[in-house]
């Protein structure tokens, strides 16, 4: 036999070889390519899902002027009375008394506001936070369940074992063609 064609069913038989891993390889690659588009994606959701909140979280700014009223109308108006046949003093001293009350209460509400105001933007924060949180649960859920699915995918990919086995065959053959030549 010719050790020319020996040599040339071994460098086929590598070939094919070489082919057989390049074409799994090829695979493994546009399914790893997939996977990063859907983890891309998956990013940009969060991302902008993310500033969606941020912008929440901005507005989220509490008003001690709207507290401040809030606790002055629960005071009511506080008022001393005084009755219609009440001489001119009392009526002068129950309008001074009546003005205490109201600025003890007003400075008493302007107090309770500003303890307060900072508590309540606290609250919404949190609750913005809470529900950012919540939003993004989903994206990465599914984020990992794509990651998951693409090292299933790639690790079931395979170089097809005929063509392996066809291409060592080969290669034997060639080699011992060659030898035995």
């Amino acid at each position: 036999m010719n050790p020319g064609i020996g040599t040339a069913v071994a460098a086929g038989g590598t070939l094919i070889g070489a082919l057989t891993g390049a074409a799994a390889a090829r695979k493994k690659n546009a399914i790893l390519t997939q996977g990063t588009r859907e983890q891309d994606r998956a990013g940009m959701e969060a991302a902008g899902t993310m500033g969606d909140f941020i912008n929440r979280l901005r507005g989220t700014s509490v008003n001690p002027a709207t507290e401040r009223g809030l606790f002055t109308a629960s005071l009511g108006n506080p008022g001393v009375s005084a009755l219609p046949t009440a001489s001119s003093r009392f009526r002068t001293d129950a309008r001074g008394a009546t003005a205490g009350a109201q600025g003890y209460g007003s400075n008493l509400a302007d107090l309770f506001a500003r303890i307060r105001a900072p508590q309540l933007q606290h609250q919404a924060e949190s609750e913005v936070l809470m529900g950012l949180g919540n939003a993004l649960k989903p994206i990465q859920s599914r984020a990992q369940d794509s990651q998951f699915l693409t090292q299933m995918r790639t690790g079931a990919v395979q170089p097809n074992p005929w063509l392996g086995l066809l291409g060592k065959g080969l290669q034997q053959g060639g080699s011992y063609m060659v030898s035995h030549g």
